[in-house]
């Protein structure tokens, strides 16, 4: 085969079946593409891949509702799923802007729930955490993981039959409506931790005005677990305790409540796509079949974008508003992504104001869907893999991952396979940006993740962030700075004879 000519007769069939299989992929995009006039094409596409999409419609709603709760008796239960068919005939009949009534039986079940968020509340006022001794640390990490009281199931799962990623997402009450259209796109668990300052978890007017929103998002998202997290401002910064908002003691007490194989830690402004529960499936599903049917300790970054508006909206209404006028306003799929950014209607996220961010994603080459490493000589008859990070452009690098969590294995004190966060960081900056040190020091390896993503939905600015961008009047900016450099100081120590650390680019 040294003939130029021979080798490419031999090749023609195979580029022809790579060039076949990139139009299949691009039809399957353009069918999945959203109407603007009509949004028709887009319900029908998005119908198929995530059901719960049309959860829009109240009937639907009753049905996941009825199946939330186990508590609830065998006769409740039959007595919801009547009510359900009978209240879907009414509600194909009723008018598009009639308010759909929630049958008596579901509306218990929302009654259970306020209770036990109720209950939840109140014993977390009754025993205040003496604190700052027990918190998570970089130092007590190892202990963590092993002794750290978890949700994991003792009988483990299936590989890969019962591959499974949780949302853990953690907010204050003023963002819970941004986790709307969350529950629309995704069907894995979620699990939010809500934040409730002390003042607020005491006084019974506001916290029943609390539990009521709480618990209309839970109605309407079934697969949903909501943890309020009573906060005492220890540090007696002000600001209503937003200066110590405990982001890091929230997303581990989320960890502490899942379940699944892998999670993906989020924050509550970012949307994911339509079928990304789809895409982190059948990647996880491939690494393992590579990996000698075994879970991988990988990293696997979920590409992250931003809708921008100009000028952006100032307050919860206004923002409220671009989803509810435009159903398209945030991409659904791969190619609405690309047809956003190139209208300049998206933009990586945070790249207009820190690049570093999330550059090492390589997001260019990500839209032109080069997604896999080019297999060696000596791969080519193995499966492909996507697209592995060789080093960071920046260490500054901060993407959002998705890592292993429960164990498959059974055991009567199944461990997480991935570290906590450092609870030292509160407030606002260095929080997220920690954890992938941690991960990058103990020599994980990191992926980008193909075709899917999350994107930022535009929101007021936050009073934390307020603080941390106020210098002259608060100490939050150079408290985490300075912790932060200790921090890295502290993993070099811990992790110095760990072998294959991701480098930083030359």
């Amino acid at each position: 085969a040294d003939d130029s000519k021979l080798k490419k007769e031999i090749l023609k069939p195979l580029k022809e079946l790579k060039e076949n299989e990139r139009l299949l992929r691009d039809s399957i995009d353009a069918l999945r593409k959203p109407n603007v006039k009509t949004g028709e094409k887009r319900r029908e596409a998005i119908r198929k891949i995530v059901p719960q999409w049309s959860s829009r419609n109240g009937e639907v709603k009753v049905a996941k509702e009825a199946n939330k709760v186990e508590r609830v008796t065998k006769a409740v239960q039959a007595s919801s799923e009547k009510a359900h068919e009978n209240n879907t005939i009414n509600a194909n009949k009723a008018t598009a802007n009639k308010e759909y009534e929630i049958p008596a039986q579901v509306q218990t079940i929302i009654t259970e729930q306020k209770t036990a968020l109720l209950q939840e509340i109140q014993k977390q006022l009754d025993e205040p955490p003496s604190s700052l001794a027990s918190i998570r640390t970089l130092h007590t990490s190892k202990l963590d993981m092993k002794n750290s009281p978890n949700s994991c199931p003792n009988d483990g799962f299936t590989l890969s039959k019962d591959l499974s990623t949780t949302l853990v997402i953690q907010c204050s009450l003023d963002r819970i409506w941004l986790l709307a259209e969350t529950c629309n796109r995704w069907t894995d668990p979620i699990v939010l931790v809500v934040y409730l300052p002390y003042e607020t978890a005491k006084d019974s007017v506001q916290v029943t005005k609390s539990i009521e929103s709480i618990a209309n998002l839970m109605a309407n998202c079934s697969q949903m677990t909501v943890i309020p997290h009573v906060h005492i401002d220890e540090k007696n910064q002000g600001n209503g305790g937003m200066s110590s908002y405990p982001v890091n003691v929230m997303r581990n007490k989320g960890l502490g409540a899942v379940k699944t194989s892998h999670i993906l830690i989020m924050d509550v402004d970012l949307i994911p796509s339509a079928d990304l529960n789809d895409v982190i499936r059948d990647n996880l599903v491939d690494q393992i079949s590579s990996n000698n049917g075994k879970v991988p300790t990988n990293a696997i970054v979920v590409p992250a974008f931003e809708r921008k508006v100009d000028p952006p909206c100032s307050n919860i209404e206004s923002c409220k508003g671009y989803l509810q006028n435009d159903s398209s306003f945030l991409p659904t799929l791969f190619n609405d992504m690309k047809e956003c950014v190139r209208d300049k209607k998206c933009i990586v996220f945070q790249s207009d104001n820190n690049w570093e961010g999330h550059h090492t994603t390589k997001t260019q080459k990500w839209l032109k869907s080069e997604w896999y490493d080019e297999p060696s000589k000596t791969d080519e008859q193995k499966m492909r893999t996507i697209r592995q990070i060789k080093c960071f452009d920046s260490l500054r690098y901060e993407p959002y991952v998705v890592l292993p969590w429960c164990p498959s294995a059974p055991s009567t004190k199944p461990q997480p396979l991935a570290p906590y966060y450092d609870e030292r960081f509160y407030g606002y900056g260095k929080n997220k940006i920690q954890h992938i040190s941690h991960l990058r020091y103990r020599g994980v390896p990191f992926y980008v993740l193909p075709r899917s993503f999350v994107v930022h939905h535009p929101h007021p600015e936050s009073n934390v962030k307020q603080v941390w961008n106020d210098r002259k009047k608060n100490k939050l900016h150079g408290e985490m700075d300075r912790l932060y450099a200790k921090y890295i100081d502290e993993l070099e120590d811990e992790y110095s004879d760990v072998t294959g650390v991701v480098p930083e680019c030359d």
